[in-house]
């Protein structure tokens, strides 16, 4: 029955968005990956139909081309074109985009188009920089890895290794640009440096940055049977599943632009855009309720047990018996004793600023998926530098 269950979680997860992410390196730009796209059978006669086959990960949109549109991140479609036909794959997110191409043979059809290579185009696995907005004294360090390319570029610097690592001085904001290529295709993805000038002497300069969760540090954990055993999702959800586990939400923002001289005045965070699965409510008449909404601060390292379990610090204001709420935002630059949580990051030179949100109530035990899910949660932080 305990299996049946899981693999229930595991369908409704994966319908939802959910999938299994890995830990990795931070201010990431990653591209799509294409699995796999094919046609199956890859030649027919005229008038027969052929499978369009496709698995896609880590994109936030999919189309196919000759009219067939946008697709799920997975599956399959019957085509039958009159003629020999290439057919393009485009993944897409805020990275950039990845293409692969197959090709249909039609026996008896029209001429066929000339043969055209139907392989993979290059995959950047990563690239990122460590740090987005530097003063025109600082550097910036770029690195990346390219997989299956022939020739890599870095514009404006020219051509690279596969995977290097670079440190730069720009004057000026500038966008670079990493290009990799083989016999299939190409595959671009590009990071933008903003030179920010510096002030005159004696004079303060307040700055507003609005971060967004960094996807591969972020997601949820759901606890298991076991004392060790947590399974981790991408999508940020804090509530109880069908098997009535609980699962804890995890947000974490790279504040490593703001310089350690910083004072922090405000830092905002917004949940505002969620969605809702089930019935995530303080009062439910029926079984139990999901207790009180609590948002923490806690730095972690891995998604793992420890993350899950180690004590954090409520967030000023941040144990909610009404929710969800719109507007959705409070200021949780301090903890709820009015420790300075945010300032603290800055002046010990960490990267990250982290949540961990869970519900006070493990379960309401209706064997029902409930959660609050904050996928598209903001950090906005105004701060002062004195120059």
């Amino acid at each position: 029955m305990r299996s049946t269950i899981f693999i229930l979680l595991a369908l409704l997860l994966l319908v939802s968005g959910c999938t299994f992410t890995p830990a990795t390196t931070p201010q990431s730009a990653f591209l799509p990956k294409i699995l796999q796209f094919e046609a199956s059978p890859s030649v027919i006669n005229q008038g027969e139909p052929s499978y369009l086959r496709w698995s896609v990960s880590e994109a936030n949109s999919v189309s196919i081309d000759n009219g067939i549109g946008n697709v799920a991140l997975a599956g399959q479609i019957p085509v039958s074109p009159n003629s020999t036909t290439f057919y393009t794959l485009t993944a897409k997110n805020l990275a950039g985009e990845t293409t692969a191409r197959t090709q249909i043979v039609v026996e008896g059809g029209t001429a066929a188009q000339p043969e055209t290579p139907t392989g993979t185009p290059p995959t950047i696995a990563s690239f990122y920089a460590d740090r987005l907005i530097i003063t025109p004294s600082q550097y910036v360090t770029l690195s990346w890895d390219v997989l299956g390319a022939t020739s890599v570029t870095l514009t404006p610097v020219g051509d690279v290794e596969a995977e290097d690592t670079i440190t730069l001085q720009p004057a000026n904001t500038a966008t670079y640009v990493l290009t990799a290529t083989n016999a299939d295709g190409t595959s671009t993805a590009g990071i933008t440096v903003t030179v920010q000038s510096s002030a005159p002497a004696g004079t303060s300069t307040e700055r507003t940055i609005i971060l967004r969760p960094l996807p591969l540090e972020s997601g949820s954990l759901v606890r298991g049977a076991g004392y060790l055993d947590y399974a981790r999702y991408a999508n940020v959800c804090a509530g109880d599943t069908l098997s009535n586990s609980a699962s804890r939400a995890f947000l974490s923002f790279d504040i490593s632009a703001i310089p350690d001289n910083a004072i922090i005045k405000e830092a905002i965070l917004d949940l505002s855009n969620y969605t809702v699965y089930g019935d995530p409510t303080y009062i439910h008449g029926s079984w139990g309720n999901m207790g009180a909404l609590e948002v923490n601060h806690l730095q972690y390292t891995d998604l793992n047990y420890r993350a899950y379990t180690e004590t954090a610090m409520l967030v000023a204001n941040g144990n909610f018996v009404n929710y969800p709420l719109s507007p959705w935002a409070w200021d949780v630059k301090n903890s709820s004793d009015g420790q300075p949580v945010i300032q603290g990051l800055i002046q010990q030179g960490k990267s990250r600023c982290q949540f961990r949100i869970l519900f006070f109530t493990t379960t309401n035990w209706d064997s029902i998926t409930d959660m609050l899910c904050f996928d598209n949660a903001t950090l906005t932080i105004k701060y002062v530098t004195a120059e």
